[in-house]
């Protein structure tokens, strides 16, 4: 499983405490009020490394530079939202999760529009060497906001690992795994505090969402 959004050596902490398998670190993305600096990642990234947790950059269309600085901070994989260049794809050293959106939709022809576009970004994906993963999300990435998982039954995503993310918390997270069958599930929002003034991932919901996956 994949916790993300760290912002602090407490979230790191909850991760080694309770046995997370990947943990997600916003960078370059100031859109996001899970966003940290490179220097503040780093830190996470050296206490993420005491244990066996991957950690992992989360960001958008980042530029070259801004690859080098997260390879230099010692994050074992890149998780790319957004454009993917060739010159970023070409100078990149660590692995690749490309993340992929899903807009839900009412209208059943956009529905089958959206799909096959989906479709396309994961046959293209799957055949770059550097992409180990590929993660379905909801179209507003850590929304809280889940998609039609029925909707991707038929992608065949074969030659990378699963990641599912989008609106998961302890309680939907047992039918998500028994109806996509993802490698690994990933959660950020779902396991923050009610109160939105209030930093950092809620301890409380962290072991639940754990235990419910180990369940």
């Amino acid at each position: 499983m994949k916790i993300c959004g760290l912002t602090s050596e407490a979230d790191a902490g909850l991760l080694i405490k309770y046995g997370a398998d990947y943990g997600g670190v916003v960078v370059f993305y100031p859109k996001s009020k899970r966003d940290v600096t490179i220097k503040e990642a780093k830190i996470i990234v050296d206490i993420l490394k005491k244990s066996d947790i991957k950690a992992v950059a989360v960001t958008v269309s980042p530029t070259v530079e801004q690859l080098y600085k997260i390879q230099e901070a010692g994050f074992d994989y890149i998780q790319i939202h957004g454009t993917l260049e060739k010159a970023v794809y070409e100078a990149d050293t660590i692995p690749i999760i490309r993340a992929v959106n899903i807009s839900d939709n009412n209208n059943a022809d956009k529905t089958d529009d959206i799909i096959n576009t989906v479709k396309e970004q994961v046959e293209k994906s799957q055949k770059l060497d550097k992409v180990a993963g590929i993660l379905l999300d909801a179209g507003v990435p850590g929304s809280g906001k889940t998609f039609d998982w029925n909707s991707i039954k038929e992608l065949e995503i074969t030659e990378k690992k699963l990641f599912l993310a989008g609106g998961l918390n302890s309680g939907n997270v047992a039918a998500a795994v028994k109806c996509v069958q993802p490698d690994v599930v990933d959660i950020s929002s779902g396991v923050e505090y009610e109160d939105v003034l209030i930093k950092g991932k809620d301890e409380s919901k962290v072991k639940a969402f754990i235990n419910a996956v180990n369940n």
